[in-house]
């Protein structure tokens, strides 16, 4: 159908890290539009490719996405359909809208320090351990099994490690089973971390699920897949343009899904933009 209407060239990626140099191929072309046909982490990779050393670009392609993945959780938050004709009408209304990002520095496996960009949400503790078990899992049944296997396999096994998150205006100190950066509303395939998060207000919002027993975490899910704040004592929603994390403990970090490396970290909203295509 697009092929029909404009002039389009489809790349396939057939390894882990293909969409970041595709992407920054796009990008040297000079193409107007970069179209991130998958789920959240191919949507990561795309805009890795396309931000990294141009962060004082002007003139960099507009990102449209189309749902392909398994999660699609920034999708879910911007209300994106796996529905070409949605695509298609966004493609020739064409009015993107400038949408935050953000910027993650952490610890690379290697025991460097690192970076990346992300657009839906950052997440420590059993967020980046399921992601872990989904990566080494052979996904014989497919990748929607793989990670519901992964979700249950962690929710028995992890044991919350005490983490410090500072900010300008509050900290927080404790006992950790899951802290969501969000700049979309979802992740996790659909739970709602951040009901009041705006893709383009220039502040993160915050989930804190401090020391939840494994039980209340599974109940409040519930509420959770249905956009509800939770009450629960040791829940907190806090807002942050930047926030800098320490544990005691190896604890993970994640971003849209892609496992990034460890703490310490820093977590922030970028003075980049990006130009995508939203209803």
């Amino acid at each position: 159908m697009l092929r029909l209407v404009y002039k389009t060239e489809i790349y396939e990626t057939l390894s882990r890290n293909d969409a970041v140099s595709l992407a920054s191929k796009a990008v040297d072309k000079k193409y107007d539009v970069i179209i991130a046909a998958g789920g959240d982490g191919t949507l990561h990779q795309v805009i890795n490719g396309v931000l990294k050393g141009r962060e004082n670009y002007t003139d960099l392609p507009v990102i449209a996405v189309f749902p392909l993945g398994t999660g699609n959780d920034f999708a879910r938050s911007i209300d994106i359909k796996s529905d070409p004709r949605q695509l298609m009408l966004l493609l020739k209304k064409f009015e993107p809208q400038l949408l935050d990002v953000g910027e993650v520095d952490y610890i690379s496996d290697s025991g460097e320090k690192d970076h990346r960009y992300f657009i839906n949400v950052a997440d420590i503790g059993m967020g980046p351990e399921v992601v872990k078990r989904v990566l080494k899992s052979d996904r014989t049944f497919g990748s929607a099994i793989a990670y519901y296997i992964s979700i249950l396999i962690t929710f028995f096994t992890y044991r919350p490690v005490v983490v410090t998150a500072r900010n300008s205006t509050w900290n927080w100190q404790g006992k950790l089973r899951t802290f969501a950066v969000g700049n979309g509303q979802y992740y996790g395939h659909g739970l709602c971390v951040a009901p009041d998060a705006k893709t383009n207000d220039g502040i993160f919002d915050a989930f804190i699920c401090g020391d939840v027993s494994v039980l209340d975490f599974i109940r409040h899910s519930i509420p959770m897949k249905s956009g509800k704040h939770i009450q629960h004592p040791e829940v907190f929603y806090k807002q942050a343009d930047a926030i800098d994390f320490e544990s005691e403990k190896t604890c993970l970090i994640e971003a849209d899904g892609e496992l990034l490396g460890k703490l310490p970290a820093r977590v922030k909203v970028s003075s980049t933009k990006l130009k995508v295509l939203v209803p």
